[in-house]
């Protein structure tokens, strides 16, 4: 049998549109897309949300939903245990894409004394316990510090720049002292938000301080302002800055902040009315221009940032319905609420529609961008799997199978990058003709533990992004190595990939096995089981057939017609003489035709 015959996916039922119904869908305008998170009292994300359950208000106006969508910053709950009756999931989809959080880690340098500085490492420490391989963490210092590590994913980085953090407040300050260093701080922070605008994905934003002032006039009443005046502009830009980067703001703050502070300053006729000196309500200013949330620095360990890592693991996406004036750059208000009780939404006060939709984009995505973001795309449902192989010159190959999931969708372009841990891709594939059915694909890696991206766009333009975590590698039994278990239906040129099992009589299973020497007696059994570890509900004998020197492929035919509709662990097994034996397993999945 040849190699080609590969063994993977089979689908989910799903709603299915007609080649015309796409075609329209795909020509109809994209409507811009508001993000909120909805969290429960214990910061858990609400993840069984209904369109009709969310009201969208822009600039007071109620505005009607197209579609509402999770993203997860990890596997979509049930994705990994998606099989039925105990069996594994049979492949990957769109459900289970992670969607790669970006945290940005602002440090208010000038308002920490000496000797604070490992609070803020034990609550990056809790938050970088809590991180997926795809997220990403950028720390800066502001106003002067400037970016100690961009993004990156590499958390031995992003503990060595915490190490380098280093406090640069005074003890004893003055109120127009305070106020100066907000204005400062302000400033930079605007700046900071402005080169993060245009993001299609949410930014998190945790902002350490020790105390910012509330606006304030730095003078007398009868006089005229001080340097040092903090007006309420200068906080409402930032206001602006966050929406325009798509920010969610966590304000962190210690927890004795404002104790010893005194209020406001006034004679009975107001005469020489200043401001206040606490430095507590500049924070709660800043906190309310941007919808953020205040937390308290955990003195005692590394629980200060566990409830953003639990909010932030899931965010909504609202499509709304085009309206002519959304093409206005125009600052609106945003109001976001839920019917639900007891869920309290993160979203931020303003948004600006046309740095935000995505129907102002000039360039057409492609594949290429679309594997290198951080961003779902369900709108092409997906099915997708890997299995490994070894090359003639020993080396190994990770194949995939890329299929949509409706069987009349025709691809324009596909392709697929596998993921190391820590985000590195270490290997890229595109198709050549795009067209093929089935679609297969190869890439020759070291044996490991990987994440597979694929990304497709179909002739009607509809983008999806799919994802399976996958392990490369060949399993060891004795002197011989087996290959991955690959599932066909027999046909006259040989045996073909089906993905998806109907009404076909029997579905053809096979596995290579490499080394050895000739003419060693040998056992190999096929077992139809309900799990990896259950009893088989059917036993077959695999034919062995020799392909070459160093190569055997185990052939076995399983008997789907008295078979439910289900998932099965079809598992292969060899044994030696020795009684050594080593087993490779796939689910298959049989759907109701």
């Amino acid at each position: 049998m040849s190699l080609i015959g590969v063994a993977v996916v089979a689908g989910s039922s799903t709603h299915v549109l007609s080649a015309r119904q796409a075609r329209v869908a795909s020509e109809r305008p994209t409507g811009p897309v508001v993000d909120f998170i909805a969290a429960q009292a214990d910061g858990t994300p609400m993840l069984d949300l209904r369109a009709s359950e969310v009201e969208v208000r822009i600039n007071g106006r109620l505005r009607l939903l197209r579609s509402l969508r999770l993203s997860t910053a990890a596997p979509a709950p049930g994705a990994a245990a998606s099989g039925m009756g105990g069996a594994p999931p049979p492949y990957g989809t769109n459900a289970g894409v992670i969607v790669g959080r970006r945290f940005a880690l602002i440090i208010d340098e000038e308002s920490f004394v000496a000797g604070r500085e490992q609070l803020l490492r034990n609550a990056v420490d809790g938050l970088i316990e809590r991180m997926t391989p795809a997220d990403q963490i950028l720390i800066v210092g502001l106003p002067f510090g400037g970016i100690k590590v961009p993004f990156t994913s590499d958390t031995a980085r992003v503990r060595r720049a915490m190490d380098g953090v280093a406090a640069q407040g005074t003890r004893n300050e003055t109120g127009s002292e305070l106020a100066c260093r907000t204005r400062r701080f302000l400033e930079s922070l605007d700046g900071f938000l402005e080169a993060q605008a245009g993001g299609a994905s949410p930014l998190t934003v945790i902002l350490f301080t020790a105390g910012l002032a509330a606006p304030r006039r730095d003078a007398a009443m009868t006089k005229l302002p001080g340097m040092c005046e903090l007006l309420p502009d200068h906080f409402r830009v930032i206001t602006a800055a966050a929406g325009a980067a798509h920010a969610n703001f966590y304000v962190v703050q210690p927890a004795d902040i404002g104790m010893n502070a005194s209020g406001w300053k006034d004679n009975i006729a107001g005469s020489t009315s200043l401001g206040s000196d606490n430095p507590l309500e500049g924070i709660e200013h800043l906190a309310g221009v941007t919808g953020g949330t205040r937390l308290p620095l955990d003195a005692g360990g590394t629980g200060s940032l566990l409830r953003v890592a639990r909010e932030t693991s899931a965010f909504w996406n609202a499509e709304l319905e085009p309206d002519p004036g959304d093409a206005s750059k125009q600052r609106r208000t945003l109001d976001v609420r839920v019917a639900r009780r007891g869920v309290t939404v993160r979203a931020r006060p303003e948004i600006a529609f046309a740095e935000t939709s995505r129907a102002t984009s000039t360039t057409r995505p492609t594949v290429a961008n679309l594997l290198v973001s951080r961003d779902a795309f369900a709108e092409l449902q997906l099915r997708v799997g890997a299995f490994s192989m070894r090359e003639a010159d020993g080396r190994l190959r990770v194949g995939i199978v890329v299929e949509p999931a409706d069987a009349g969708v025709s691809f324009d372009s596909v392709g697929a990058v596998l993921i190391e841990d820590d985000s590195r891709v270490v290997a890229r594939w595109f198709a050549s003709d795009a067209t093929l059915r089935p679609l297969l694909g190869a890439m020759v890696v070291p044996a490991g533990s990987y994440r597979l991206r694929v990304a497709a766009i179909d002739k009607s333009g509809r983008i999806g992004v799919a994802e399976d975590a996958i392990e490369a590698s060949l399993t060891t039994v004795g002197p011989l190595s087996l290959g991955s278990m690959m599932l066909g239906v027999a046909r006259e040129s040989g045996v073909g990939v089906r993905l998806e099992f109907g009404s076909e009589p029997t579905a053809i299973a096979s596995f290579d096995i490499y080394g050895g020497k000739g003419g060693e007696r040998m056992t190999a059994t096929l077992e139809v089981a309900l799990s990896l570890g259950g009893p088989a509900v059917v036993s077959i004998p695999l034919v062995l057939t020799r392909a070459g020197d160093t190569r055997v492929v185990a052939t076995g035919s399983v008997p789907l017609g008295a078979l439910p509709p289900g998932d099965y662990v079809i598992r292969g097994t060899i044994g030696l003489d020795d009684g050594t034996t080593g087993r490779v397993v796939r689910t298959l999945r049989k759907v109701k035709k």
